[in-house]
Parts: structure tokens; C-alpha cells; sequence
């Protein structure tokens, strides 16, 4: 950080403002002081998890009601705090497009707090009217190893002609000749 400070400093010869933001959940180890005999210098340290998330709700803007998923939730567990934290997005976006954006902002931040699972459980109902998993990147690719996994399968353990497999997986007739392909060059 002093680093940091030194060269912003220099290069924009403005009065420079750092604050390190923490979004782990533990309780933060790194120093945030440095005093030696020629130099002096610290920074302040901003932790989420000692934030209230309740701070975060009564916020007017959806970006900054989705960052309370990484605070603290107090005597909330996280399915009611999720829950809280969904409705408020609900009311301060704007518009199908920012509800989707900010859903999915909640969801990638919900991860760092390994509440990915609680948040599907609990709100993916509310969220899946603004939300379309068919065309979410995670869904996508969980998907297509899905079909590769299938037409893998009936290919090496069928004699099913290429467009019976095409039909029976969904998929289509290119999409069967490439695997087999690449089962037929992995057999090599």
C-alpha cells in the first residue's frame, strides 16, 4: 500500500485517499501500519464482515444493497438475511435489466461467502422471473458436459446410427459426429 501511495502520488502529484476493503469473513491478519525509523505510513482497513448488513439494506441503490450479502448478518441467519436482501433489490431497481444485473451480481458475491447454496434454496424462485437460467453462463456449460457426458455414453456403449443419438440427446447430428471424432481420435 505505502508503494502504492508513493508512485500515485508521484505520478498525479495529487493528495491521494487508500482504503483497503476486506471481503473475507475471518477476521483480517495483514498489518495496516508501518512505522520504522525513516517512515512512517498506515491506511485504514475497511472489513465487511464486521459491517452490518442492515446498513446495506437501507440503501436507495441495488449495487450497494448486494454488497450486504458480504457483510455482517447479526442475529439473522443467512436464508433470512438473503430473503431481506432479495426483496430490497426487488424495490430499489429499476427495470427487468437491472434486477437481472444485480441477481447476478448477488449470486457471484453470495460464492465468496459460500452461500451459493442457501441463495439458490431459499430465492431462486423470486429471482428466476428476472433471472433465465437457460441462458446463464454456469447453467450453459454445466449443460453442455452434460450432453457430452450422454452422447459420450451412447456412442461406446450403443450401435445406435449418429441421428437416432442426435435425436434421443437432443443435440444436434454435428454435434454427435464431433464426438465421435474425438472419441475415435482418443482411441488412437
Amino acid at each position: 500500500m505505502a508503494e502504492y501511495y508513493i508512485m500515485l502520488e508521484r505520478r498525479y502529484a495529487l493528495p491521494v485517499e487508500q482504503y483497503l476493503i476486506y471481503l473475507g469473513t475471518t477476521k483480517p491478519q495483514m498489518a495496516t501500519r508501518l512505522n520504522s525509523t525513516r517512515m512512517k505510513f498506515d491506511f485504514p482497513l475497511i472489513s465487511f464482515a464486521e459491517l452490518d448488513y442492515n446498513l446495506f439494506l437501507r440503501s436507495t441503490r441495488p449495487e450497494e444493497v448486494v454488497l450486504g450479502v458480504l457483510a455482517n448478518f447479526k442475529d439473522d441467519n443467512p436464508e433470512k438475511a438473503l430473503q431481506k436482501i432479495v426483496q430490497r433489490i426487488e424495490v430499489t431497481a429499476t427495470g427487468s435489466f437491472s434486477l437481472e444485473k444485480h441477481f447476478r451480481q448477488l449470486r457471484v458475491l453470495a460464492q465468496l461467502r459460500k452461500l451459493e447454496k442457501k441463495l439458490k434454496d431459499l430465492t431462486m424462485d423470486s429471482i428466476s422471473k428476472f433471472v433465465s437460467q437457460e441462458r446463464d453462463v454456469a447453467y450453459m456449460v454445466a449443460q453442455e458436459k452434460e450432453q457430452i457426458k450422454f452422447v459420450t455414453n451412447l456412442l461406446s456403449k450403443s450401435d445406435f446410427s449418429a441421428d437416432k443419438i442426435a435425436d434421443i440427446a437432443g443435440v444436434s447430428i454435428d454435434f454427435v459426429k464431433a464426438m465421435q471424432q474425438k472419441l475415435s481420435s482418443g482411441n488412437q
